[in-house]
């Protein structure tokens, strides 16, 4: 199947939202995801330019298939390379491959590997250089998609409230 992939805008809030938390409801094991009010963190991410989005759709259907979300830390508390000991230079480089989320209609497409490489592309070309996220220990979805591009889990830890997580890395040389 083939999906049209772009960076989302404010105008795609409501149905990114929508569709998080329809994934969200339907999940066993909701666990594995931090929930939050969706539409309201990728309004907070828009207007303090701390992040960016990029969306799978289903051109047939105009469906959202999938959703990426990375946030820029920056020296904010958050910063998964404080966990690991990154200098503080180092710090002002790191991305978190934040918010995976893929429909069900459309798991089994690979798009959480396509949408992670095109951050990974955007995410480059800005000057990132540590790609960091956090996956729940039992999600052997996610864990073994960032270990199929080369993520590496460098530590666990208790995160977002105290929920156990792998923090996974993967240092992207300068060009």
């Amino acid at each position: 199947m083939k999906f049209v992939f772009r960076k989302a805008t404010k105008k795609d809030i409501p149905t990114l939202g929508r569709m998080m938390r329809e994934v969200w409801e339907a999940m066993e094991q909701k666990e594995w995801f931090a929930q939050y009010d969706a539409e309201k963190y990728i309004t907070d991410l828009f207007n303090t330019r701390k992040g960016d989005v990029w969306q799978a759709t289903d051109p047939i259907t105009r469906q959202v298939a999938g959703i990426f979300i990375a946030t820029y830390p920056g020296r904010g508390n958050e910063n998964l390379g404080y966990d690991i000991g990154l200098s503080d230079p180092e710090l002002s480089l790191v991305a978190h491959m934040d918010t995976i989320v893929v429909h069900p209609l459309y798991r089994g497409q690979g798009l959480q590997q396509k949408l992670t490489a095109l951050a990974e592309q955007d995410l480059c070309s800005q000057g990132f250089r540590y790609f960091m996220c956090t996956v729940h220990p039992d999600n052997k979805y996610s864990k073994g998609n960032m270990e199929k591009q080369n993520y590496k889990v460098v530590k666990e830890a208790l995160k977002y409230g105290g929920l156990p997580r792998l923090i996974f890395l993967k240092i992207v040389p300068q060009p």
